[in-house]
């Protein structure tokens, strides 16, 4: 289910609450800190969508344009006041890293055709 929350932002960049998790925008955004959007984190995968509140849908299976892909970074909101920033840091470059290497260009393409 689609949650509203705002975009912020800490040392790491731009971030949004995913189902929970914390998620990133590593494939580019058209977004920016402050904007109000929906999320949502597809179960069993480390994608999240973020887009508009006026738009309808975040889920996978909808037609393309529909949101961007984020991604998790295996933490949590409760995680940013219990862990270090170095582990923060360590867990965010890990997805980064290996989610780019698989997605990055899949992810990056679709991100630049969508439409706020």
């Amino acid at each position: 289910m689609a949650q509203k929350t705002t975009i912020k932002e800490d040392e790491l960049g731009m971030f949004v609450i995913a189902g929970g998790y914390i998620s990133r925008p590593f494939y580019g955004t058209k977004f920016q800190v402050g904007d109000e959007v929906k999320t949502h984190h597809f179960g069993g995968s480390t994608n999240a969508g973020v887009t508009v509140p006026e738009k309808s849908e975040t889920h996978h299976f909808k037609k393309g344009g529909q949101f961007e892909y984020w991604c998790t970074t295996g933490m949590t909101l409760r995680d940013l006041g219990r862990k270090s920033k170095n582990e923060i840091k360590e867990s965010t470059e890990w997805y980064k890293k290996h989610n780019s290497k698989i997605f990055g260009l899949i992810y990056t393409q679709l991100n630049l055709n969508f439409e706020k």
